[in-house]
């Protein structure tokens, strides 16, 4: 997916118009409709505030690494959750996983994982650490 797809898709996600991001951005709206429509590519400097602006790094705009299938592992996001806390990472009791945020995932995954793939309804995990570092631990004043 290019750059300006995946723009669009986090705004609408995180349910912020286009004007308010190109004040944000010290843009004018017309110029950051244009990044949407791939018209036009930001400069490093603005894909920069942009991710910061939406809590993630900039790999997840730009689709480098785990985070070139991200709209994938985001609709996939209960399933990754459900083996993350059972298999992974040990939180402490009563810790409810559905209110990670798409930033704190966005941080978290690719710390964890290589790659997450889809064929199907089959979902493959490819874990960064060898398997008998598992499961890991965290606190949850972590996040």
């Amino acid at each position: 997916m290019q750059f300006n797809k995946r723009l669009k898709n986090m705004r609408k996600r995180s349910k912020v118009t286009q004007k308010s991001i190109s004040e944000h951005l010290g843009v004018t709206l017309r110029t950051y409709q244009r990044y949407e429509e791939g018209t036009i590519e930001p400069p490093l400097a603005t894909v920069s505030a942009i991710a910061d602006y939406f809590g993630v790094p900039v790999d997840c705009l730009i689709g480098n690494g785990i985070f070139s299938n991200w709209d994938e592992i985001l609709l996939h996001r209960e399933q990754i959750l459900l083996f993350l806390g059972k298999e992974v990472l040990s939180f402490p009791d009563g810790f409810d996983l559905s209110t990670l945020t798409e930033g704190i995932l966005a941080r978290i995954l690719p710390a964890l994982f290589a790659k997450i793939t889809f064929n199907g309804p089959e979902i493959s995990i490819f874990p960064l650490l060898p398997v008998e570092a598992f499961p890991l631990s965290i606190s949850s004043d972590g996040f």
